[in-house]
């Protein structure tokens, strides 16, 4: 089982409930992010992925933008971040978390988000971050 699919376990309901659960992968941002002097000043890539868990009770079938949770808020979400610095992917990670649970048919959400350019031995370095609602 992958890293995605013990989340979304993790972040679904009772198996009663109806859920939709969508995915926003590969964005990319490009933000002043880092603790280090060499960070300091310049824009890093960063790549986010997004799961958010949606109530599918109030959806009524149709085949319409209007009956489920649009992404742009997402993206214009990101969007805006990315002209903050930030010292730690922690709290990139939790400012998106928090921007992915603003819809009130959201349930739960989690962010992965890594840096591409950290370590020239490796693709990135990340983390994820979830939660649910109360």
């Amino acid at each position: 089982m992958n890293l995605a699919q013990i989340i979304e376990d993790a972040l679904t309901g009772g198996p009663d409930e109806d859920v939709f659960v969508y995915r926003l992968n590969g964005v990319t941002m490009n933000v002043e992010i880092g603790i280090h002097d060499f960070e300091r000043g310049q824009k890093q890539r960063v790549l986010v992925d997004v799961v958010t868990v949606v109530s599918a009770k109030d959806w009524d079938g149709q085949d319409s933008i209007k009956t489920v949770v649009d992404y742009d808020y997402l993206l214009d979400a990101i969007a805006v971040l990315q002209a903050r610095q930030f010292d730690l992917q922690e709290t990139l990670c939790g400012e998106i978390l928090s921007a992915a649970l603003t819809p009130d048919a959201v349930l739960a959400a989690a962010v992965t988000t890594r840096k591409t350019e950290a370590y020239k031995d490796a693709d990135s370095v990340g983390l994820t971050r979830f939660r649910r609602k109360a």
